[in-house]
């Protein structure tokens, strides 16, 4: 059954990526996909030069504007924030649907490899605690779960003893489930977190490409919750997300610029 997905994040012009990525993967599916935009941003910060819009005030006036008119959505996506006062109006606005039964999926886009998004500052790591705090199922990745909790980074990833309470400590920001995704457990990757509806932590192995595409993240995202609309659990969707996700890779993997993010057509 086709449902009312808003994706929240940042629009990209140059590249496969954020709100148009989420959109190629979801709208196929025969979803009605809005978007609301936080930034347009001309291309992909890993390029070092960039122009980016605000869209704060573009915001306001669409939230305004879609509750007089009675939108409700079955899912929420948030990507990428730009400003407290956006991770504020979010706040209230997906409280308000929450209450008439949208899901609230969180992607707290800020770092990857030990350190944060060029472009991006350490203020931002507040911003989605509280952005975390409203989502039902957030998906960061390893270094934005240590950014999120205050715990080291290391190269190796996790240690065993660190899994649980780092996911534990992200639940205690107000999140329901969690997925930690590019995490590695002495050495060997893994997906972990804990599914709220089953109770249970999760401790899923897949098999790592060597390749780094940006917006891979976006990818996995949507195809998350594509297999969750379909009625998978939480472990069942990111197994075969992850099998799904590491072919693709694999297929595209003589492309040339990978910062223009993973074709999926």
């Amino acid at each position: 059954m086709a449902k009312d997905i808003l994706i929240i994040g940042d629009v990209v012009g140059h590249g496969r990526l954020a709100v148009l990525a989420q959109s190629s993967v979801l709208s196929p599916l025969g979803h009605n996909i809005s978007n609301l935009p936080t930034a347009l941003v001309s291309n992909n910060f890993c390029y070092g030069q960039y122009a980016i819009l605000d869209t704060t005030e573009y915001m306001r006036q669409s939230i305004e504007t879609w509750e007089k008119l009675g939108f409700v959505f079955d899912v929420i996506s948030i990507g990428f924030i730009a400003s407290d006062l956006q991770a504020e109006m979010l706040s209230t606005f997906c409280a308000k649907q929450k209450e008439k039964g949208a899901i609230v999926i969180v992607d707290p886009i800020m770092a990857d490899n030990g350190s944060l998004y060029n472009g991006v500052g350490v203020e931002t790591i507040d911003r989605l605690r509280k952005v975390v705090s409203l989502a039902d199922l957030t998906v960061p990745n390893y270094t934005e779960a240590c950014l999120l909790t205050g715990t080291e980074f290391h190269d190796t990833g996790f240690h065993k003893e660190e899994i649980k309470p780092v996911i534990d400590k992200i639940c205690g920001l107000g999140a329901k489930s969690v997925m930690v995704t590019s995490a590695h457990i002495e050495g060997q990757p893994f997906v972990v977190g804990y599914d709220a509806n089953t109770e249970k932590y999760l401790s899923l192995p897949y098999r790592e490409v060597p390749v780094q595409f940006s917006g891979t993240g976006d990818i996995f995202t949507a195809m998350l919750i594509s297999r969750l609309l379909k009625g998978n659990s939480l472990k069942t969707a990111a197994t075969i997300t992850m099998e799904q996700l590491s072919a693709l890779i694999d297929i595209n993997s003589d492309a040339e610029n990978k910062a223009e993010g993973l074709p999926i057509s």
